[in-house]
């Protein structure tokens, strides 16, 4: 156990994300964006996980319309762009290498059609960076890992980290809110060391995963991001089916799906708290195996990992942290390397990057 490189990715999140909160990379920016109406956020798999977590946060702080879009959906499906004032628009891209051919070329759209564009990544010099007049770095470091854990984390804390600074920009918050937010991260920040150490002791007490051969991660509001972020991790690491969904739509159609050797992850969250009480209830009379995680009023029963409560961000940071350790756990609880190649040439063969 505990071989994989994703626990040494796991266990620098926290000087990362200090490093990245201290960091005035985006403060000294902001003003770039002041003016904005709108907001595109582009990008695939966990980046775009990210951005459909944060979307709302930074909306409901700096007043603005954020949408998450993939670059397909954002090029074909997105025509609300085509009635923007395009210099009230900004189109951001999020790659972790740069080199998304997808992001690149949504980008690339977005320049010629006078939208002003914007990346973060984690290299200077790549493509994303090159396209962009702004460009926000993740500087998480190396991480050769099919499932990315420490860019994840970094990049939803340069999302909220973005939403807080256009906010105090554009006088939607005060100084003193704006700090409150600051320390209120730097306090999350610093409980992730405990919530690691934890999750991995309830994991191996619980002989979590064993055996695992489908799971479904369901949570909402913010966390229907994490959900999606938490079936794509446990599908990399783990290379079996996963679905994720909120909720509220669990119970049109997806319920039908479930046996006893399903695996279920809940997100326990103040928003619809009730319903996920009552799920996790029917899953566990039923031998369903069932973790919650909750970040919400604790809860002392078997199957729930509690999380410390940061209530602006829903404990964000955190919760990611135990579906991180949960998808490095899984695999090599069950004999497999969770940076198994699996059709790795497949990126190759589609030409996904540059």
């Amino acid at each position: 156990m505990f071989e994989s490189v994703m626990w040494n990715y796991i266990r620098e999140e926290p000087e990362v994300l200090k490093n990245l909160l201290e960091s005035d990379n985006i403060r000294t920016r902001i003003s770039r964006f002041a003016s904005a109406e709108a907001l595109y956020l582009v990008a695939h798999g966990s980046s775009y996980n990210a951005a459909t977590a944060t979307a709302p946060l930074i909306s409901k702080l700096a007043a603005v319309r954020v949408y998450a879009c993939t670059p397909s959906g954002f090029r074909w499906n997105m025509h609300a762009k085509d009635y923007e004032e395009k210099d009230r628009v900004c189109v951001l891209g999020i790659s972790q290498t740069g080199t998304s051919r997808g992001v690149i070329e949504a980008l690339e759209e977005a320049k010629q059609n006078g939208f002003l564009t914007a990346s973060i990544t984690n290299e200077p010099g790549s493509p994303i960076d090159q396209l962009s007049d702004v460009t926000f770095f993740l500087n998480c470091g190396e991480e050769h890992s099919n499932a990315k854990t420490k860019g994840y984390s970094c990049t939803l804390m340069t999302l909220i980290r973005f939403g807080i600074e256009l906010a105090a920009e554009r006088g939607t918050i005060s100084g003193k809110e704006r700090r409150e937010w600051i320390n209120s991260l730097r306090n999350e920040i610093q409980e992730l060391n405990r919530v690691i150490d934890r999750t991995i002791r309830w994991c191996e007490e619980n002989s979590y995963g064993k055996g695992m051969t489908s799971l479904y991660v369901i949570g909402n509001g913010m966390h229907f991001g994490t959900a999606m972020e938490g079936q794509l991790k446990l599908m990399e690491t783990q290379c079996i089916p996963t679905m994720f969904n909120d909720i509220t739509e669990f119970s049109h159609g997806m319920h039908r799906a479930i046996t006893t050797s399903s695996n279920v992850i809940l997100i326990r969250s103040p928003e619809e708290k009730e319903l996920t009480d009552k799920t996790f209830e029917y899953l566990w009379k039923r031998g369903i195996p069932t973790v919650m995680i909750n970040a919400s009023d604790r809860l002392e029963m078997p199957g729930v990992i509690n999380v410390p409560i940061f209530p602006e961000t829903r404990s964000i940071l955190l919760v990611t942290a135990v579906i991180q350790v949960i998808s490095a756990f899984v695999p090599e609880f069950n004999g497999t390397d969770p940076n198994r190649a699996s059709n790795n040439d497949y990126t190759d063969w589609a030409k996904t990057r540059i």
